[in-house]
């Protein structure tokens, strides 16, 4: 369906527009000096559903008191030497993008908007500095005024959920593991959209935080979330590891024990139920696993059997547990206690994500360049109206920062700033000379404003409609009195096209990658990883190992899919990865209860596979495992199958098996 012909859209088109004009009356009522701030603030912050709009309200709000605070710090003092001033400006939007890149979800925006609200309320004050103090007030009670407008309108004008689409999404994730899963016990077929599961796990994140901000009597449903998202993290690196010891066991020719075939049938049913929470089938299924768990030695068709029925179980308790949570999510409750889950899971915290912080500085000081740039060609030519461009440089070189190539994007934000200078000129020139009446002017910006909120409501049109519709909301400069100076229209415009396209050449001179370069990035950012937890160092904890891994993953899958054919870096398997760092970390715990020659033994494989991860690094591209490391793998299964039997030996056990079937998943044991 087009945009245009969606009633929802229009809906939230409609309202938004009432909620812009009605900032718009109050800051002409208060005779605040740019009382358009707060109608194009009502357009930043409104969003679809009322989680986010509330979300991004508030740290717009945090952020812009920031940028107020800083800009009061450095301008009244820094007035006098221009170019010191615009470097300690680059350097605070350079800072304050280097935070928001390390937090990615809502609360980075907070950073995003202190970075470049400073150049927006500091550069135009530079002719009158004397008047700073009033300038940042005033900036922040436009800003504030238009975000408290859009969550008022958010909340009480037909206001929409986030835990609709949550559920949605949720589900459509659990089918498409499911399915996945299925395909897995049924035909051994490992192919899945499993990087785009991964994907979404990364978006789950912020969606966690929308939730907390939606209705408040749901507000256990966050709780719910962020558990189910924990489970969700696991369960990706248990059905992969299942499929490799299901592809082991029947590429060895051998026959599956009696009973498994069929259990695992049922298995995939009981995965593709309707059912919210079938604990009966789930302990019985548990029970059929347990009562095929063979005596552990150290023949290698014999350690993968027990590692598929362990992961198994794995399976059917981290599924029980997604069940039980998502149900509790569309009931907007928070879940049963803690105890009652099969896996007690801990708390993902925001420092078990994965972060590159080279990136990020690296991002951040090319924005700050930009800016700095422009700064010099601006202070140069004397040019009394620049301070718009360097606005426009700093919002730009800003917003796209994330991106691997954030040129194309700026070069649509020019263009789309072209366009709004144009329409801005036809109501500024050709309109506004007409308009004496509030009640006119609120008719003559619907023709234009109304189109544009129905595009914002959608994803992809949004891109392009959000820019141009704040660009037209500043360029149109509603106030009080009506100049019609077309000078100083044409100067702003000017400065505008100059300063964003100056940020587009300086990020397509120093800062512009493509995507294989940053795949091979995180890429080896995993092996270092996996290095790093081999020799003992990083994070030990499981779960959030895991977190971690799949994080990078997420990250990851939307480049490894943008890499050229043949890339030897689309090979990798960063959740098979994910599986060696998990069974890294359980031989290190399980070692220390073996007896000496079998603890030696398992330490000098660790040092290898590290080793083995840090050759990767240095050579910016996969290898094959070399054979020694596999001998050892294999001489090591012999040694500690011969220890008596303990729940560190089985660990130990499990642990190997599990690095041999991920590093050498085609070459059959001895």
């Amino acid at each position: 369906m087009h945009p245009l012909l969606d009633r929802q859209g229009w809906l939230f088109s409609i309202k938004t527009y009432l909620a812009s004009i009605t900032a718009l009356y109050i800051g002409l009522a208060g005779n605040l000096p740019r009382p358009y701030w707060a109608m194009a603030t009502v357009y930043i912050v409104s969003q679809p559903l009322l989680g986010p709009t509330r979300a991004k309200g508030l740290y717009r709000i945090v952020g812009t008191l920031l940028a107020g605070a800083a800009t009061l710090l450095m301008l009244p003092h820094l007035v006098e030497t221009p170019l010191l001033l615009s470097a300690v400006m680059s350097l605070w939007l350079a800072g304050c993008l280097f935070l928001a890149l390390l937090n990615r979800g809502p609360r980075g925006y907070a950073f995003l908007l202190a970075g470049y609200t400073a150049a927006f309320i500091g550069f135009p004050a530079v002719t009158s500095p004397e008047t700073i103090f009033d300038t940042v007030v005033a900036r922040s009670e436009e800003i504030i005024l238009g975000t408290v407008v859009a969550v008022l309108f958010a909340a009480l004008l037909l206001p929409a959920s986030v835990r609709p689409m949550l559920n949605t999404r949720i589900g459509n994730w659990m089918r498409d593991a499911a399915q996945w899963c299925r395909g897995i016990l049924e035909h051994g077929q490992a192919h899945a959209p499993r990087n785009r599961l991964a994907a979404d796990l990364v978006q789950f994140e912020a969606l966690i935080e929308f939730l907390r901000r939606d209705d408040p009597r749901h507000a256990g449903a966050a709780v719910s979330m962020q558990r189910l998202r924990e489970r969700m993290l696991l369960l990706l690196p248990v059905l992969s590891s299942i499929a490799d010891r299901l592809a082991a066991l029947r590429a060895s020719g051998q026959a599956l024990p009696e009973g498994l075939p069929t259990l695992i049938d049922d298995i995939g049913q009981w995965l593709g139920g309707e059912q919210a929470d079938d604990r009966h089938r789930h302990a019985a299924l548990h029970a059929r696993l347990s009562a095929l768990k063979p005596q552990l030695d150290s023949t290698l068709a014999h350690l993968q059997l027990a590692s598929l029925l362990l992961r198994l179980e794995e399976l059917l308790d981290l599924w029980q547990d997604c069940l039980t949570l998502h149900h509790a999510i569309e009931q907007g409750t928070a879940p049963l206690q803690p105890t009652h889950y099969r896996i007690r899971a801990g708390r993902s915290n925001r420092e078990h994500r994965h972060v590159d912080y080279g990136m990020a500085l690296f991002s951040a000081l090319s924005a700050g360049v930009a800016l700095m740039s422009y700064c010099v060609l601006w202070i140069g030519l004397g040019w009394e109206g620049g301070g718009n461009g360097a606005m426009m440089a700093a919002v730009a070189a800003a917003f796209f920062a994330a991106q691997d190539d954030p040129a194309p994007s700026m070069m649509s934000f020019l263009l789309w700033a072209v366009v709004a200078s144009l329409v801005a000129a036809v109501y500024q020139f050709g309109i506004f000379p007409a308009v004496h009446e509030f009640s006119l002017l609120v008719l003559v910006l619907a023709v234009v404003f109304l189109p544009l909120g129905v595009l914002l409501h959608h994803p992809r049109s949004m891109l392009f409609a959000l820019p141009l519709t704040v660009n037209l909301v500043a360029l149109l400069s509603v106030q009080n009195t009506y100049s019609g100076n077309i000078q100083g229209f044409v100067n702003s415009a000017i400065a505008m096209f100059i300063g964003i396209g100056f940020a587009v050449v300086m990020t397509r001179l120093f800062r512009s990658v493509g995507a294989e370069w940053t795949a091979r990035r995180l890429v080896r950012q995993g092996w270092s990883t996996l290095a790093e937890a081999a020799e003992g160092r990083g994070q030990q904890d499981r779960q959030r190992f895991a977190a971690r891994m799949l994080d990078l993953l997420g990250l990851l899958a939307p480049r490894l899919a943008a890499t050229p054919e043949g890339s030897d870096i689309a090979s990798v398997d960063m959740l098979t990865e994910a599986r060696v760092g998990l069974n890294i970390l359980q031989l290190r715990r399980a070692r220390l209860e073996l007896p000496a020659r079998s603890r030696e033994a398992v330490e000098q494989i660790l040092q290898a596979v590290a080793d083995h991860y840090r050759r990767q690094v240095a050579a910016r591209r996969p290898l094959a495992g070399e054979d020694t490391l596999r001998e050892r793998l294999d001489l090591s299964l012999g040694r500690v199958g011969q220890v008596t039997a303990s729940k560190a030996r089985d660990e130990a056990l499990m642990g190997l098996v599990g690095l041999r079937s991920a590093l050498f998943p085609t070459v059959p044991g001895a």
